[in-house]
């Protein structure tokens, strides 16, 4: 689903965002959320799935045009707790943060291949894989959140470019 102008207007105001927070939290510029909202330019697609994906990952949920309800927006339940502490594993070429979804206790994998092939580059320092992670932050929470339930295997999920990727929809 696309969100529309008007849900992002509605999403930042039930979080109470500016404009502002909202480009620094999806990190895109302030002038993008602004022509979007104001219907003067459609973000680029990629921009507009970091807007989506930070909103969803703070507890915003879109609603579709369902017939005869139309588009909306609501504070959806959040069942993914993280703490925001990456634990880089260099031994393993991946990531880990502790997480709970619905109270029970994983471990978040990401590795280095997932976001290598995500950025389509190869070879990150540890500092440039760690930055790498911190600017997928809100898609990596949104995709965990939409897997968590029955992806989560011997108290682990594992990110995968696949899920990356279907984050950009």
């Amino acid at each position: 689903m696309q969100i529309t102008s008007a849900q992002c207007r509605a999403a930042r105001s039930l979080l109470n965002w500016t404009q502002e927070q909202l480009a620094t939290y999806a990190r895109v510029s302030r002038a993008t959320i602004a022509d979007f909202e104001s219907n003067s330019r459609q973000p680029i697609k990629n921009n507009l799935i970091a807007i989506e994906d930070c909103m969803f990952s703070s507890g915003i949920e879109f609603l579709p045009d369902s017939g005869d309800a139309g588009v909306g927006v609501r504070f959806r339940e959040r069942k993914l707790e993280y703490i925001n502490h990456i634990q880089l594993d260099r031994f393993n070429r991946c990531a880990k943060m502790k997480m709970r979804y619905a109270g029970q206790p994983f471990t978040c994998v990401i590795s280095l291949d997932a976001i290598d092939d995500f950025y389509r580059t190869r070879h990150l320092t540890d500092a440039e894989f760690d930055s790498a992670i911190r600017k997928l932050q809100n898609q990596i929470f949104a995709a965990v959140e939409r897997q968590a339930k029955n992806g989560i295997q011997d108290g682990q999920l594992i990110v995968t470019y696949g899920m990356l990727d279907t984050a950009r929809r």
